[in-house]
């Protein structure tokens, strides 16, 4: 597998490992692909977590031949769905955030195939109908890897 493969599977890993609040199912992909079938969801697929890997840079370290060490700022998108029962949609929210955050800060290296993980930015989703509520964590991953060994 890829180190990009490898750091995606290490967060999936470690977020159906999060025992602080109630996780529903963690996934590659959506486990729907309509409306009818988001609302459709039974109860213990949520939270529902979507982990992708997505954009990144990358910088030559070294230079020439084939062995050319670079590093790469790997972003992946963990997008959330919640359904909110006895609490608000935004506490709900606020909890599961918390919750992924402190489990990747449990190990920032990914198993020492990264430098760093840091979750960057929350953005909110649009307005779902009640109680649904959608947000992203985009989270940055550092790492150092050989050309043609990635």
């Amino acid at each position: 597998m890829s180190i990009r493969e490898n750091i995606t599977a290490d967060i999936i890993l470690k977020l159906k490992d999060i025992n602080t609040v109630q996780m529903g199912s963690v996934t590659r992909e959506p486990m729907f692909r309509t409306q009818d079938e988001f609302y459709g969801l039974a109860r213990t697929n949520f939270p529902h977590v979507v982990v992708t890997a997505g954009n990144e840079s990358r910088t030559d370290l070294t230079a020439g031949g084939s062995s050319i060490i670079r590093e790469g700022l790997m972003t992946v998108e963990i997008v959330c769905f919640v359904k909110s029962s006895d609490k608000s949609i935004d506490t709900t929210i606020n909890n599961l955030i918390e919750a992924i955050e402190e489990k990747l800060d449990t190990d920032r290296t990914r198993g020492a195939i990264a430098k760093d993980t840091q979750v960057k930015e929350v953005i909110m989703g649009s307005a779902l109908e009640h109680p649904y509520g959608q947000f992203t964590l985009e989270v940055e991953v550092n790492y150092i890897f050989k050309r043609g060994v990635t």
